[in-house]
């Protein structure tokens, strides 16, 4: 059971529900900005309050989006990636220490994803290792990789 630190009485009545971008944003801006005041120490409840409802209406609105990358392949999230960050194969694999002929193999559906490469890739990239673990065909085989 969720208890809310506040009442009825003491709720920001204009806080609604996200449905826009802009708002998105501009929820975003205030919670920072209520942030920073509240790790200045101010004692405000009525900011904690506040503070605390953003919170949960960002975290609300941010789940209920769509994941671009939810419906690649780890290898078409790799290639998504390697673009987004204007990397090339070559470079990856000499900036994370994985051979080449590792990399093109991945990209081109030969090879499944290592554990140490799925590592690498997830620390570099800065997302979750789970990315490079879905299930997918590979060229040549009757397997799936996962």
């Amino acid at each position: 059971m969720l208890i809310l630190p506040f009442t009825a009485s003491n709720m920001n009545s204009s806080l609604k529900q996200i449905t826009t971008k802009k708002q998105y944003a501009e929820y975003c801006q205030k919670h920072l900005e209520i942030g920073k005041l509240l790790g200045k120490g101010s004692k405000n409840q009525d900011l904690k309050n506040e503070y605390y409802l953003l919170g949960l209406i960002i975290k609300d609105y941010t789940d209920k989006q769509e994941n671009p990358f939810a419906k690649l392949t780890p290898v078409d999230l790799l290639k998504a990636l390697l673009e987004e960050n204007n990397l090339t194969a070559r470079a990856l694999s000499e900036e994370i220490g994985v051979p080449r002929s590792v990399i093109s193999e991945i990209l081109n559906y030969k090879r499944g994803f290592s554990k140490s490469v799925v590592k690498k890739l997830s620390q570099r990239f800065q997302i979750g290792e789970e990315s490079f673990l879905r299930e997918y065909l590979l060229i040549g085989r009757n397997s799936n990789v996962a």
